[in-house]
């Protein structure tokens, strides 16, 4: 079976108990316009805001709604809020499940939606809900035919118009890096001095050493559009670093 030869990184997901004030702390912060529901969350019990930051990546907002949905358990004792997930695109899942069985990774959810088959890593083996979406051609995503979010497009922020990069916290930042990379089908990851790093086409994620016992994803980097005025501030939303660069 063919690996996948890349990786885009599409969306990162933030969780929070209160789905209210996590959305208006995500729209004041980044200055989002309009967001829309992933029609398949509402069947999950999760409510949804998924908000466009540029052409082909998104942030999203999700709370649970019920009270005993795991994702609810999770956000109860990591503080009420917290990144999340984490959707990429590959060209292929060919081999993805047995490599994954191989390093001993749990598959969370194995599914078919929207005309793509869809895989989710478990978070306990891979530090975050990492979703990988088989879709084809590479410069098209789930959200180009849908008009809830061609709406929300038109209306997008005029602060950022990319992610960056993503910093993902593990005991082992080394050794969480090449399970993903060998899972995926990547190249090796680019070690550095404080951990390990994966191109996901022109985004990286950051593998980094948890402090304080917290892993997971810890921050976030965001392009602004003001290039002279915007850059090297920073936020947090859902006790996640936002720095904009």
């Amino acid at each position: 079976m063919t690996a996948p030869s890349w990786a885009e990184l599409r969306q990162v997901g933030f969780a929070a108990l209160d789905h209210a004030a996590a959305v208006r702390a995500a729209t004041d912060l980044l200055g989002l316009g309009w967001g829309f529901g992933d029609p398949l969350l509402a069947g999950l019990n999760l409510a949804d805001f998924t908000a466009p930051i540029g052409p082909d990546t998104y942030v999203e907002v999700l709370t649970p709604t019920v009270p005993e949905h795991s994702v609810a358990r999770w956000l109860r004792r990591v503080g009420g809020a917290s990144g999340w997930v984490l959707a990429t695109q590959v060209p292929s899942l060919d081999g993805v499940t047995e490599r994954a069985a191989e390093r001993g990774v749990r598959i969370a959810v194995q599914t078919h939606a929207m005309g793509h088959d869809i895989v989710q890593l478990h978070p306990l083996d891979v530090g975050v809900l990492l979703e990988l979406d088989e879709f084809l051609p590479r410069d098209a995503w789930f959200w180009d035919d849908v008009e809830a979010a061609q709406a929300a497009y038109a209306s997008r922020s005029a602060k950022v118009d990319d992610i960056v990069a993503v910093d993902v916290a593990a005991a082992d930042p080394a050794a969480m890096a090449e399970t993903w990379a060998a899972i995926i089908g990547l190249e090796p990851p680019a070690r550095a001095a404080d951990g390990a790093a994966i191109a996901f086409g022109s985004r990286t994620i950051r593998f980094v050493a948890a402090a304080g016992g917290r892993t997971g994803i810890v921050a976030v980097d965001l392009h602004v559009t003001d290039r002279e005025h915007g850059t090297g501030r920073t936020g947090e939303l859902c006790n996640t670093l936002i720095r904009f660069v």
